[in-house]
Order: structure tokens, then C-alpha cells, then sequence
């Protein structure tokens, strides 16, 4: 009889263990599906993106293009100066840089004095994920808001700090842009971002460069400690180039080729004429002296 008992209560803790191990699985499951929600929250859910105001309308009227590495060039190949920076997203002095000196280059972009390539590194400075927002910058540019959207990184930056650079900020930023973000996130899964700041990593090592922002003008580097340094390269590479090229359209030939033309057919008609009333002058002349 004891022996029984014994076994019946060996049992009962048998199934009281089961009892508590599959509960434990259905807590420990329910805690599972709980996080995985809040991290799709957390990676899908846009996050507060502001595109600051005049990054919508400061690139008006200038031309855009990439380079053949995907490299986004702002103005015309005609344009004397060419401006390389090498710069990073997740660097600070980058940030001075594009806050304190490149508006000024703006409207010399405009003017055909010169082109900009700003050529994508990262890894350069403290913020995290830099890799990410070159990333997300050259997608954008695939759409044709490369230089909206490198705005608003290196203005995420100064708000938002080692929180900038957050999955969910870059969808809020496509989001603002009115990007396609089908299309966007096609190109964030492919190789293509990856090949450009791949490239963009071994231009800067080739070049030389060993911090960022690094500036060359022509081909030469240039100190930006100051901004008057960038500024006297620039003018004096445009000096030496002999100035912004004059460059001849076909609404300004047009007028010169039909007057032309015009002064051509005048003259062939002018002098046809003249011959035709000679020789008919002459002729009649001739007719009388003969009778």
C-alpha cells in the first residue's frame, strides 16, 4: 500500500513538472512573439524625419548626375573647377563643413564655375551606423534626392546624435521626400549601395586622404581649417582656366546662320541681276550699231 502511494506521488511531480515545462514554453513564446513585434515596430514604424526646409528648393536649376562608381556630382562637366570631397555621414566635422562652407559653393555650382562630387565614405567619425545612411543617401539618388536626403542626414545628426542614423528615421525620410519606398527598399537590398561606398572607401585610400572632410580642388588637395583656403583655390583655378567657358547654344547661332544666309541670298541676287541687265544693255547696244 505504501509502495503504491509512493509511485502516485512520484507521478503526480512527473506531470506537476510537465505542467509547469509547457507553461514555461508558452511564456517563454508569447515573450518571444512579443519582442520580435516591437522590433518591427521598431525597424518599420517611421521614426520623426524633418527635411529642413531649404533642401528642398537649394538645388533648383543646377544639374545632377553620378560618376561612373555612382559618385553624386552636382553641376555641368563644362564648369573649370572641379570640387572632390570625401566626407562621412557619421562625422562631425563633416557636418561643420556642410553647415559652414559648402552653401556658400552653391550658387558658384549654379554659375558653371564649378562641379562638386561628394564621394560617400564612412566610418570616419562617432555616430553610429554611417555605413547605413551613405546607404540610404544613394538610394534616395536613385530617385533623384540624393542631395535632399545628405541634408537632412547631417542635419539628423546634429538633433539627433548616435540616434540618427536609425532604420526607421531613414523611412521617415523617404516618407517626407515622397520617395517610392518599394522602390527604395529594392535598391537598399541589392549590391548596388554596397558597390558605392565600397568604391567610394577605396577612392579615398588611393587618394590618400587620412581624415575627413578631405577637399581637392583640381586634383589638389586643399586645407578647409579655413574657409578662405577653398575659397582663393577655387578662384584661382578658375583664373587659370581663363574664367567660366562661354558656351554657344543653338539659340544663339541660329540668328547668326539666318543672317547669313540671308545676306548670302541678297548678294547672289544683287549681283545676278546686275550681270542679267548688263548683258541685256549690251545686246541691244550691239542690235543697233547694227542696223
Amino acid at each position: 500500500m505504501g509502495r503504491t502511494r509512493t509511485l502516485e506521488r512520484r507521478k503526480e511531480r512527473e506531470q506537476e513538472k510537465k505542467r509547469q515545462r509547457r507553461l514555461t514554453f508558452a511564456i517563454g513564446g508569447i515573450v518571444v512573439a512579443i519582442i520580435a513585434v516591437v522590433i518591427i515596430l521598431l525597424i518599420t514604424v517611421p521614426a520623426e524625419a524633418p527635411i529642413p526646409a531649404d533642401a528642398l528648393t537649394r538645388y533648383e536649376g543646377i544639374e545632377q548626375s553620378t560618376t561612373d562608381q555612382g559618385f553624386p556630382v552636382l553641376g555641368r562637366s563644362i564648369a573649370p573647377v572641379k570640387v572632390v570631397e570625401y566626407a562621412s555621414f557619421d562625422c562631425t566635422h563633416c557636418r561643420d563643413f556642410h553647415e559652414g562652407t559648402f552653401p556658400a559653393l552653391i550658387d558658384r555650382i549654379r554659375n558653371n564655375e564649378m562641379q562638386f562630387t561628394y564621394v560617400p565614405v564612412f566610418g570616419t567619425g562617432s555616430i553610429q551606423n554611417g555605413e547605413g545612411a551613405s546607404k540610404a543617401a544613394i538610394c534616395a539618388g536613385q530617385q533623384g534626392k540624393f542631395w535632399q536626403f545628405h541634408d537632412a542626414l547631417f542635419s539628423w545628426q546634429g538633433t539627433y546624435a548616435n540616434t540618427a542614423f536609425s532604420q526607421n528615421r531613414f523611412v521617415g525620410g523617404v516618407n517626407e521626400l515622397g520617395l517610392d519606398k518599394g522602390q527604395w527598399d529594392s535598391c537598399i537590398g541589392s549590391s548596388y549601395p554596397t558597390d558605392v561606398v565600397n568604391a567610394a572607401i577605396e577612392a579615398f585610400r588611393l587618394q590618400g586622404a587620412t581624415g575627413t572632410p578631405a577637399v581637392f580642388v583640381n586634383g589638389n588637395a586643399v586645407d578647409i581649417a579655413s574657409n578662405i583656403a577653398l575659397y582663393d583655390a577655387i578662384d584661382q583655378a578658375l583664373a587659370a582656366a581663363g574664367g567660366v567657358p562661354v558656351e554657344i547654344t543653338p539659340e544663339a547661332t541660329a540668328p547668326v546662320v539666318e543672317a547669313t544666309v540671308e545676306a548670302t541670298t541678297e548678294a547672289t541676287t544683287e549681283a545676278t541681276t546686275e550681270a542679267a541687265v548688263e548683258a541685256t544693255e549690251e545686246a541691244t547696244a550691239e542690235a543697233t550699231a547694227a542696223s
